[in-house]
C-alpha cells in the first residue's frame, strides 16, 4: 500500500485531516513520540482510514511538501523552458511560506525529506533545462536537482539570507564552472576540438 493517489472527496479530506494533526502533534512534542494512534485520535480517523492513506508518518510529510510544490509548479506545466531563477524563485517561496513546517521538521533532524522532496519536484522538470536530451540526462538531472535542492535547504537556514537574485547567481556560478577552481587532471581525457597537453 502507498500514498492514496485517487479523488475521491471524502479520501482527500481525510488525507488532509491526517497531515493537520501531524502538524499540530509536532508543536506539541518531538516527531519521534507521536505515533499514528496520536494523529489517529486528533484527526478523528481511525487506524485504518490512516493507513489507506499513507504507509507511515514520514509518507505525511512528504505528502505535505508535495502539497506546497505542487501549487507552485503548476504554473510551469505550459512552459516548454524554465529560467534557472523561476525555479529558485518558485521553490524559495514555497519555503519562505512555510516556515513552521520546514523549521518543526529541520528541529526533528527531518531535513532530509526536504531536501528529498526539492529533489524530486526538480527532477520533474530536469528535460526543460537540458539543451539536448543523450545518455547522461539521469547525471545530469541528479547533480541539478541535488544541488539546487541542498542550496535551498541551507539558504532556509540562515538568519540572514541572501536575496533570491545572489541564490539564482551563484547557482549559475557553480553550474558554469566558475565557482570553483579546480587543478586539471593530467589523465583527464582531451576534450574533442582541443590541443593535446604537452
Amino acid at each position: 500500500m502507498s500514498m492514496y493517489q485517487g479523488n475521491n472527496p471524502t479520501a482527500l479530506q481525510s488525507q488532509h485531516w491526517i497531515a493537520d494533526s501531524l502538524l499540530m502533534l509536532m508543536q506539541e512534542k518531538p516527531y519521534a513520540q507521536i505515533t499514528i494512534q496520536n494523529i489517529c485520535k486528533r484527526a478523528d480517523l481511525s487506524r485504518q482510514t490512516f493507513y489507506n492513506m499513507f504507509d507511515s508518518k514520514e509518507e505525511v510529510l512528504r505528502f505535505c511538501l508535495r502539497e506546497q510544490y505542487e501549487q507552485q509548479l503548476h504554473r510551469f506545466s505550459s512552459k516548454p523552458m524554465i529560467s534557472l531563477h523561476e525555479t529558485v524563485e518558485v521553490f524559495a517561496s514555497v519555503l519562505d511560506g512555510n516556515r513552521t513546517l520546514l523549521q518543526s521538521m529541520l528541529d526533528n533532524q527531518l531535513g532530509g525529506i526536504i531536501a528529498d522532496e526539492i529533489a524530486k519536484c526538480v527532477s520533474l522538470f530536469a528535460d526543460r533545462f537540458v539543451s539536448h536530451k543523450d545518455q547522461n540526462l539521469p547525471y545530469s538531472e541528479a547533480l541539478l536537482s541535488g544541488a539546487l535542492a541542498h542550496l535551498l535547504l541551507c539558504w532556509f537556514q540562515q538568519q540572514h539570507p541572501i536575496s533570491i537574485q545572489a541564490l539564482t547567481e551563484l547557482l549559475s556560478a557553480f553550474l558554469s564552472g566558475q565557482l570553483y577552481l579546480f587543478e586539471p587532471d593530467q589523465n583527464d581525457p582531451v576534450p574533442s576540438g582541443s590541443e593535446p597537453r604537452r
